[in-house]
């Protein structure tokens, strides 16, 4: 099995090697191929389309997110699978809207539908479906991280792609004051699902790009900016709804929690974060802090945790080594609650990437030692994951 898979990854990425990469977009008239796949453009009114897929393909020695104990203790969690494969599609009518559209093809279902109103540096607004700009790791496509996944803080703290309308800009561009904003509702029952009638989501973002740059939503310093692109982020959320936690699923539980009715659940979240990209050098951490109140039997958790990582190209320092390798340390805690009871899940994980062409054809491996504590016990394993990603 994991040979066949990995025998489906080298064919896919020497397609991806093999195919020409065009100009931009608004600079080449009719069909070409170009970052984002096949595209086709009409640089006199600005409007152009482009079509891509993306694979996945992984090899895990252990259960990718481990949650309690018996996660790391039970066998025949060893396997290699195609992890992702999905269709993408984007483009823009004119200079003033932008959409987009990906599906998941492994699990059959809609992940992003969204259109984007551009009408001035200051205020773009957006409906539809997508990953709500809450937390940079979430919104960082899992094509462009560092690790083979994202961090154990993920599962406790992301809100993922949800349905409603957000508002965003950027104020001050250039300057020791440039920021950027994002504030949105949302129905708050994560993807493909309506509203309860009940509270609405509320998600808002501030982002202070001091520096006078901003920094893209994208892990590993692969630009080396000569300049410095750093951002200071603050971010809120509260929401009512039958679940406790979101994922690319939809709505969900956290441990310890049974499906909900209506607004049962009532949820805050704060967090701030930190990211900077110069010259092969990245950071980038978050800091969460939850509260979850349940309205119908009572009783209040408050997890609370965030993470730390650094990605750094060896060849910024030394020119013998070669430009395409990265390596990468992160290490994340999360506390599901406060008090007595509290315990304590962690995880420290090694990362090293050889990119064939950029994130979009890229081997990434990584070793994590996990420990993670539940009900009076403590266990402590070590996951190896070695994957290939490949966009067309």
């Amino acid at each position: 099995m994991l040979a066949d898979a990995f025998l489906r990854a080298a064919l896919l990425a020497g397609l991806a090697l093999a195919a020409p990469v065009g100009q931009a977009a608004e600079e080449v008239r009719g069909w070409n191929y170009g970052g984002n796949g096949w595209q086709w453009s009409d640089p006199d009114s600005g409007s152009f389309i482009w079509f891509g897929l993306r694979f996945q393909l992984r090899y895990s020695s252990r259960e990718d997110e481990p949650l309690v104990p018996d996660d790391l203790r039970d066998e025949g969690d060893e396997g290699a699978s195609v992890n992702r494969a999905r269709y993408k599609i984007g483009g823009a009518l004119g200079r003033h809207f932008t959409f987009y559209h990906e599906y998941d093809l492994r699990n059959g279902q809609l992940l992003d539908l969204r259109g984007t109103w551009k009408r001035a540096t200051w205020l773009n607004v957006r409906a539809g479906q997508w990953k709500a700009e809450y937390n940079r790791e979430r919104v960082d496509s899992s094509g462009k991280q560092q690790f083979v996944d994202r961090s154990i803080a993920n599962y406790w703290f992301t809100v993922d792609r949800q349905n409603g309308v957000m508002a965003s800009g950027r104020l001050a561009p250039g300057t020791r004051a440039d920021s950027s904003w994002w504030l949105g509702v949302f129905n708050g029952n994560g993807l493909n699902s309506g509203g309860d009638g009940g509270r609405p989501m509320w998600i808002g973002r501030y982002q202070w790009n001091f520096d006078g740059h901003v920094l893209p939503f994208s892990q590993s310093a692969l630009e080396g900016f000569t300049e410095p692109r750093s951002a200071l982020t603050f971010v809120f959320m509260s929401n009512d709804s039958p679940y406790t936690r979101f994922s690319s699923s939809g709505g969900g539980q956290l441990p310890g929690y049974a499906n909900g009715s209506d607004n049962q659940y009532r949820i805050k979240q704060f967090g701030q974060e930190f990211a900077r990209h110069h010259g092969g050098w990245s950071v980038q951490q978050e800091f969460h802090y939850k509260q979850v109140e349940d309205r119908v039997n009572g009783g209040k958790q408050n997890p609370h945790g965030g993470y730390l990582q650094v990605g750094w190209f060896p060849s910024s320092r030394y020119d013998s080594l070669p430009p395409e390798l990265e390596l990468a340390a992160r290490y994340a805690l999360v506390n599901p609650d406060q008090g007595v009871n509290s315990r304590r899940n962690q995880e420290f994980s090694l990362a090293g990437n050889w990119f064939f062409n950029g994130h979009r054809n890229k081997i990434t491996a990584d070793l994590s030692w996990l420990d993670i504590e539940g009900a009076g016990e403590q266990q402590r394993d070590v996951r190896f994951r070695i994957q290939w990603d490949v966009s067309l």
